[in-house]
């Protein structure tokens, strides 16, 4: 017992490594960019920002346990790059949704744009949970997936496999700089009141999500 939990502490260090590398550079722009054009104050930055993190947690904690039930086989799939083509074209697809809504604004006569809009840029905790969710079960680094091939090959537990994703997740995803990256947009929102320069930059954070959504589909589709 008391080697899994150094187990678990080690795989916490190497979630917290990550989460302030490569784990900061993949995921700021697509929180910072939302948070811009959408958010008004630090409350609301850190809501979308807290959300994003706990479903990147928990997307993390059920490859865990996927990994301590299935083995190996989830290990193969997600190196062959089936699952993670997938889900990153979903992330995608999603930004590019978020990014054009921004643009065309909340009020856009299009009917179909106000009803996404209700239920995306005005549901920013469901909106920021869903892209979270889909970045996390992708896993992105080489540690994540060398933390999966451990569940699979050392635990073949369900259970276990769930701690030790959790343990990486709550470095890699919970304790992190984007929890202060949401609020600093929010509040770059709310001091901007001019209305002229608050729909500039709402309108240029909706661009630069749409070329984040089109750099990222066009890395997947590279490697098909």
């Amino acid at each position: 017992m008391e080697g899994f939990m150094s187990t678990l502490g080690a795989l916490f260090v190497t979630g917290l490594t990550v989460g302030v590398g490569p784990c900061m550079l993949h995921c700021a722009p697509a929180v910072a960019f939302y948070v811009t054009g959408t958010a008004e104050g630090w409350r609301a930055g850190f809501k979308a920002a807290i959300s994003f993190a706990l479903a990147r947690l928990a997307a993390h904690t059920l490859l865990g346990a996927l990994a301590g039930g299935i083995g190996m086989q989830l290990v193969n799939r997600i190196a062959e790059e089936a699952l993670a083509v997938w889900a990153q074209l979903g992330a995608a697809a999603f930004i590019l949704l978020l990014g054009a809504l921004i643009v065309m604004g909340r009020k856009s006569g299009i009917r179909v744009c106000r009803y996404l809009s209700r239920h995306t840029l005005e549901q920013s905790t469901i909106s920021m949970a869903l892209l979270g969710f889909l970045i996390g079960i992708v896993p992105y680094c080489a540690p994540f997936l060398g933390v999966l091939t451990y569940i699979a090959f050392a635990l073949g537990d369900v259970g276990l496999g769930a701690l030790c994703g959790l343990a990486f997740g709550l470095g890699a995803a919970l304790i992190t700089p984007l929890l202060i990256v949401g609020p600093a947009a929010g509040l770059l929102a709310k001091v901007l009141k001019t209305p002229i320069l608050l729909g500039v930059l709402r309108r240029a954070s909706g661009f630069f999500l749409l070329l984040f959504g089109f750099t990222l589909a066009s890395a997947v589709v590279g490697r098909l």
